[in-house]
């Protein structure tokens, strides 16, 4: 869908939110992505508030080594209009504090120390976002339109979509495409000499095409191809990276493109009472990062009304190639970096939520527990960065249909 790419392509920093506060930002309303092609038949709201903690580095040098704290509100609104027509609305509000990492040296004992921006970030974010949807015979059609802000980001997006279902309504053929401007102009320039003085911008397109087949009246699958193009500054201008012990700004190529394939599996017990959910993602880019995603989730529907709902997500990826913890040479493309979102690692996401349907309205809670390292799982590295991440998500929702 191309509402799934919009908060991917506004994300930036040290991309506070991450990736489960993105998900959970496209699933606010509590219907569900599916194969058809119909449209929302009733008034739906959504509201989520997330609490998202990070871990303190141990290992790690500054004025402050206490990472993001953050909080987020989010109301989504969809809307049947006519039988032909629905709009859906989102807005999101996110504040947060905390310092982020900065760059890596080699401590006295050779082990890799992380050191921190110092004082404490405060910053806000918002994002909004508007969905149109028409439906003619077997075909559904979609626009998009979001914007998202901070003081130092600006970002702008625009994305089509088209579905048509089969005349048995089994299979949904789908293809989406996005456009994103972005606008950076990073905070205290005339005090970080490494940092731009003048405006930044950077441009994004991403086209998805999928298909989605019933097997059987329990069984739902779906695939889908993805490309993504990012032109422009796509360094990270509060970021350092040490090069023949010299202090330098972040540099990385000016393009990035990537493919990604996606699969997804869904299953329902009659037996059990509940739904089996697989879904695996292969990322791969011009910068030789190459990524693998796991997701299992089982659905359980309870007495009363309740369902309960664990999963586990793994992720795993290659670092890019001019990716290094710190540099004892300079390189001949002039590339930098030490970011941890770079490097090799590995992480899993342990979930469990819990919700309870009432008349008209929903309640849920949840918590997910991330764990990153650079020899986690799947991901092999030698050298682990001391950036990599641990953090706990909290959410609770509402939803209600009127």
């Amino acid at each position: 869908m191309v509402v799934a790419g919009v908060i991917n392509n506004i994300m930036k920093k040290d991309n506070k939110t991450l990736a489960l506060l993105s998900i959970a930002a496209t699933n606010l309303i509590a219907t569900q992505c599916t194969q058809a092609v119909e449209l929302a038949t009733d008034f739906q709201f959504g509201y989520r508030h997330h609490m998202y903690d990070e871990s303190p580095l141990p290992n790690s040098l500054g004025d402050s080594t206490d990472r993001y704290n953050i909080r987020v509100n989010q109301f989504s609104l969809l809307a049947p209009l006519t039988d032909s027509f629905d709009m859906s609305l989102s807005y999101q509000h996110e504040r947060m504090s905390g310092a982020s990492p900065w760059f890596t040296i080699s401590g006295p004992d050779g082990e890799v120390v992380q050191v921190m921006s110092g004082a404490t970030i405060e910053d806000e974010r918002t994002d909004a976002s508007i969905n149109l949807r028409y439906k003619r015979d077997n075909f559904r059609y979609g626009i998009v339109a979001a914007i998202s802000s901070e003081d130092d980001y600006l970002s702008r997006l625009v994305g089509v979509e088209v579905a048509r279902e089969s005349e048995d309504k089994r299979g949904t053929f789908s293809v989406s495409l996005d456009v994103s401007n972005d606008d950076i102009n990073p905070v205290d320039a005339d005090l970080f000499l490494t940092r731009p003085a003048v405006e930044q911008t950077k441009r994004s397109t991403s086209a998805v095409v999928s298909y989605s087949y019933v097997l059987s009246k329990n069984t739902l699958a779906q695939f889908s191809a993805g490309y993504i193009s990012r032109d422009g500054y796509l360094s990270d201008p509060y970021k350092l990276a040490l090069v023949d012990f010299n202090l330098i700004g972040d540099s990385r190529p000016s393009s990035r493109y990537a493919k990604t394939l996606a699969s997804r599996f869904r299953y329902f017990s009659d037996t059990l009472n509940g739904a089996f959910h697989a879904d695996y993602r292969y990322y791969d880019d011009s910068w030789d990062v190459e990524s693998h995603t796991f997701d299992l989730a089982w659905y359980q529907n309870l007495p009363y009304d309740f369902q309960l709902v664990p999963s586990i997500r793994h992720y795993a990826q290659k670092a890019s190639f001019f990716y290094e913890v710190f540099y004892e040479s300079t390189r001949d493309d002039g590339f930098y970096s030490t970011d941890y979102r770079l490097s090799e690692y590995g992480a899993t996401t342990y979930g469990l939520k819990l919700s309870k349907q009432f008349t008209g309205w929903s309640f849920t809670v949840s918590f997910d527990k991330y764990e990153s390292g650079g020899a986690h799982g799947l991901a092999k590295s030698d050298v682990e960065n001391p950036g990599l991440l641990d953090f706990e998500l909290v959410q609770l929702g509402v939803n209600a249909t009127f």
